[in-house]
């Protein structure tokens, strides 16, 4: 199948046959490559059945539940979270036939997120050779990306969707129609997923904008690419505008020049060390008498090259409009960035299979025993240290109830959205609100607006009053223990640590 970028390069793989692996060493790549699959999956899903829910996820938890996708789409149009209904939809039908456990409900991820580094290895081997789209999917087993393999969030879909487009565009006629409907189509879905995924078209305008000529035409799929993301933001504006204007003032992630700058090393966290060491095997691997010079740059890498654009983008999009800046709002820039690096590493290294292939065992190794660690103590993904706090609620149950509290007080939102999914009491566990109704905290604000939808207790101090002796505070701030005091509440701590805990008169 012809490339859609071939129109300005006469190949857009290996040109040279003699550079490609044997027979046999292209089974040995293979094997390799289904037990690196294997391996991922199967660690993600040994994650995902370890580790219990966090704040977020159970956010999609309650939106799963909720009674009809009429009323899903309600609360998301009053602002009860931050993603599109897109992953909401497909977690809603998902967990009516598999329930709503840990494993079940992070499942559809990391099968996305193995579905999209296939995605990365065949788009990377159609331009290169099997050796080097192994490479492009031991990069992406370096990054962010395994994270979100094992959480409950949409960020692996957002992933995904992104390397479809980016095979669409790479590995198909430039001029079909059928491509381009699908192309538009599949970039428009990512928008359901997640907001910033109109990102996703920055690259290839960036592009076709590179290479236009007066008279020139766009292309067919970046004309379908634009119509699907603008179509798809246009519907779900309303539930976008809606969060912003409730939220994007106040959002914790907001853009800086310091946040910018660590974008690229939280995408790749130990990207500069893995560099080092590649540059070091290269130094080690130099054989005299081969030739130096490269081929042209493929128009495919160049496009993978642009996709760093993406989070530059996204600050101005930030600065300008949302506020908001997180380096996983930017994980649709991954599958492009591994192609365009294997395609690089092909072109100066396809004469030295040897240096390609210690760069493949190192990339994959890394990935391998980063991801190991974490199988062996999944405990220590702890986002904010929420679940740490959970396990020392959990523990504290029993004897609150031992000493006639019948009201579980917290101070602190995030755990009381924890403790409400797994306290063995849950309609006692209530969330404190300040008494103007003015909540300055997003996580509790959201809680809020859910609320409304979803079934949660929410007090203010006059509600307290009432209940006072029956109540147990958990991890009260000391602003909250000041104004305890000075409401005329006898404030007595009943465990100091490590979650402390006030018993009221």
């Amino acid at each position: 199948m012809r490339s859609s970028l071939q129109e300005t390069t006469p190949a857009t793989g290996p040109a040279d046959s003699s550079t490609q692996a044997a027979p046999g060493a292209n089974l040995w790549l293979l094997a390799g490559g289904a037990a690196m699959t294997v391996f991922y999956l199967a660690t993600s899903i040994y994650i995902a059945a370890h580790r219990p829910y966090w704040f977020d996820e159970i956010f999609v938890v309650r939106i799963a539940r909720l009674p009809s996708i009429t009323t899903l789409w309600t609360a998301l149009g009053h602002a009860a979270d931050t993603m599109p209904p897109g992953y909401h939809l497909v977690m809603r039908f998902w967990c009516k036939l598999f329930g709503y456990g840990e494993v079940a409900v992070r499942l559809p991820s990391a099968l996305a997120m193995i579905a999209g580094l296939l995605i990365v290895f065949d788009c990377a081997r159609r331009l290169t050779d099997s050796l080097h789209g192994l490479i492009a999917f031991a990069l992406l087993t370096c990054s962010l990306l395994p994270y979100y393999g094992y959480e409950a969030r949409p960020y692996a879909f957002f992933f995904m969707l992104s390397a479809l487009a980016f095979w669409i565009w790479t590995c198909t006629p430039r001029d079909s129609k059928w491509s381009a409907f699908w192309f538009g189509a599949v970039l428009g879905l990512a928008v359901t997923m997640h907001y910033y995924a109109v990102l996703n078209i920055v690259p290839y305008l960036l592009w076709e904008i590179t290479r236009w000529k007066p008279g020139k035409r766009p292309s067919p799929k970046l004309v379908a690419g634009v119509i699907g993301v603008a179509v798809v933001y246009a519907a779900l504006s309303p539930l976008a505008m809606s969060f912003s204007r409730g939220f994007s003032h106040g959002f914790w992630a907001h853009p800086s020049l310091y946040a910018l700058r660590e974008i690229f090393p939280e995408l790749f966290p130990d990207g500069l060390f893995l560099f080092a060491m590649a540059m070091i095997w290269a130094a080690l691997t130099r054989m005299p008498g081969r030739g130096t010079t490269a081929p042209e740059m493929q128009p495919a890498e160049a496009l993978g090259w642009f996709f760093l654009s993406i989070p530059l983008a996204g600050f101005v999009l930030a600065e300008l409009r949302t506020n908001a800046f997180l380096p996983r709002y930017f994980i649709g820039a991954l599958p492009g960035i591994a192609v365009a690096v294997a395609c690089w590493l092909w072109r100066y290294s396809r004469n030295a299979q040897r240096l390609s292939m210690g760069i493949l065992l190192l990339l994959a190794a890394w990935g391998a025993v980063t991801q190991a660690m974490t199988v062996r103590h999944p405990g220590t993904i702890d986002p904010f240290g929420q679940q740490t706090a959970l396990k020392h609620y959990l523990k504290l149950e029993e004897a609150l109830h031992s000493d006639g509290k019948r009201y579980i007080l917290l101070n602190n939102p995030m755990l009381h959205m924890e403790a409400s999914h797994y306290s063995r009491y849950p309609e006692e566990i209530i969330l404190m609100l300040r008494s103007d109704g003015d909540e300055d905290l997003p996580t509790v604000r959201v809680q809020v607006n859910l609320s409304h939808y979803s079934p949660m207790r929410l007090w203010k101090l006059n509600d307290l009053e009432q209940h006072a002796a029956e109540t147990a505070l958990i991890d009260p701030t000391p602003e909250t223990v000041e104004a305890l005091k000075r409401a005329g509440f006898d404030v007595k701590f009943r465990f100091s640590g490590p979650l402390p805990v006030v018993y009221l008169q």
